[in-house]
């Protein structure tokens, strides 16, 4: 490699660096100023939100756990948001890894076609199915109901779980599959006993990308989830901001509540992730 190579993979390594730390430093600052805010006066979060605060005001937590200004407890807010990222992931994840690995082994156009038609949805606007989801949701009677918006979610996020769950199954050795086949071993049984369980970490990867979208939708819910009671975090922390005011302290507080949970998914999660990430890598 000559002395002019050397200097342009450097200078390449340098470029990458620094965008990777601009990256970094966009991402966190936010957390950071969120978890600042969260124990600040409400004149302090306003006139210096980066600062340090000059006391610890924990009542901020106390009031974001008790509720709204409507009066709905956060506690409330979490438990529609576990209804609906539970079902969304689970039926999302399922059916996806299902057509993933019915595409891959698809001896026909179809499975080629159905892959296309699938990255197609992938890139349609979440936005444009609003107004149609609702006017469906209105017609089964099943708006401000959790476990429906649950439903929408998996139906929304089945395309991008098969094309990801796809390209992971097309490493995977056919070997295991044809000598399972020969054994006696139907497709399915071969993929419940054999595939499934060598596939956990890409499996996990995609439930947890999805577990995130999900967790943090704000726009669907904020549509079809009309009553109060039936709100998912995401909504409910809308209305800590009253028409004449707003309560900041609790607002921010809630936000950090709401972060929690995905970080202690993540930390339960993040070696499993890595080790299967790393072995689809290798296939």
């Amino acid at each position: 490699m000559s002395k002019r190579t050397k200097l342009s993979v450097g200078a390449l390594k340098v470029v990458g660096f620094a965008c990777l730390l601009l990256w970094t430093l966009a991402t966190i600052i936010p957390v950071i100023g969120s978890v600042l805010s969260s124990v600040k006066e409400q004149t302090e979060i306003i006139s210096q939100p980066l600062e340090l605060p000059a006391g610890l005001r924990l009542d901020n937590y106390d009031r974001a756990w008790e509720g709204t200004n409507l009066g709905e407890p956060l506690i409330l807010f979490a438990r529609n948001s576990v209804i609906a990222t539970s079902v969304g992931v689970v039926l999302g994840v399922g059916a996806g890894v299902f057509a993933g690995y019915a595409i891959v082994r698809s001896r026909t156009r179809f499975g080629g076609l159905l892959n296309r038609y699938f990255v197609l949805l992938i890139t349609l606007p979440f936005i444009v199915t609003w107004i149609p989801l609702f006017v469906l949701s209105d017609r089964l009677g099943v708006l401000s109901n959790p476990l429906a918006l649950g439903v929408m979610y998996a139906a929304r996020l089945i395309p991008f779980a098969a094309v990801m769950m796809r390209a992971y199954f097309s490493s995977f050795p056919l070997d295991l599959i044809e000598a399972a086949q020969i054994d006696g071993s139907s497709e399915l049984t071969a993929f419940l006993r054999i595939v499934w369980p060598l596939s956990w970490g890409g499996v996990i990867a995609v439930g947890l990308v999805q577990v995130i979208f999900i967790w943090n939708e704000l726009g669907l819910g904020q549509v079809l989830l009309l009553s109060p009671d039936s709100r998912t975090l995401p909504v409910g922390l809308t209305q800590f901001r009253g028409q004449y005011g707003s309560d900041y302290g609790a607002l921010f507080a809630s936000l950090v509540l709401t972060i929690v949970p995905i970080l202690v998914l993540y930390t339960f999660t993040e070696r499993k992730l890595t080790e299967g990430l790393r072995i689809g890598a290798m296939k």
